[in-house]
């Protein structure tokens, strides 16, 4: 692990006890000074830790996305394609989710291309 990624981890780390101490506190605040059952807990953090997963996919695609700006060639007539940034509802395993996807379209062959999956053999 080089010394960028151990700062990246700690500063992680660090933010996500402050996020713990905060949700923490509302889920008392909301819960009122009834003793929680074990569940009423467990189950707004699950929750809220989905909402953690869907936030880093959507990031985390985002910035791969932007990596893919600029212009592809068509796989069929070989013109050159401009490609843009198109949001994409996706159900993930932690609910619905907005990606952004790079895509071009050939207005020649009437088709659409995606860059990341000619690169990942998908196509």
């Amino acid at each position: 692990m080089d010394a960028n990624e151990a700062r990246l981890k700690e500063k992680l780390d660090h933010h996500l006890k402050e996020a713990t101490r905060v949700a923490a506190e509302i889920q008392a605040l909301e819960q009122g000074d009834e003793v929680p059952h074990f569940d009423q807990i467990e189950l707004p953090a699950h929750a809220l830790g989905q909402r953690f997963s869907r936030a880093i996919q959507e990031e985390r695609a985002r910035e791969v996305a932007l990596q893919e700006l600029g212009r592809v060639y068509c796989p069929d007539c070989k013109k050159q394609c401009k490609v843009e940034i198109e949001p994409r509802p996706v159900s993930s395993m932690d609910g619905p989710i907005e990606l952004t996807e790079p895509v071009a379209h050939c207005r020649r062959c009437r088709r659409s291309i995606f860059p990341s999956a000619d690169k990942n053999g998908l196509r």
